[in-house]
């Protein structure tokens, strides 16, 4: 699926997905595991932001 995204969209989406990983990282720490679903959706955001800086 390919989702065409306008410069402010890409951009707002950018800030959305930062904010998030900030907040899911405080989640993570505070559950004090190492492994933990939290850690999958984590690396899922890192790639959605790489995706986003490629473009």
């Amino acid at each position: 699926m390919t989702i065409e995204l306008s410069v402010a969209e890409r951009e707002l989406l950018k800030k959305i997905l930062g904010s998030y990983l900030s907040e899911l990282r405080q989640a993570i720490a505070a559950t004090k595991r190492e492994t933990s679903p939290l850690h999958a959706e984590e690396d899922l955001v890192k790639e959605l932001q790489k995706k986003l800086a490629a473009d």
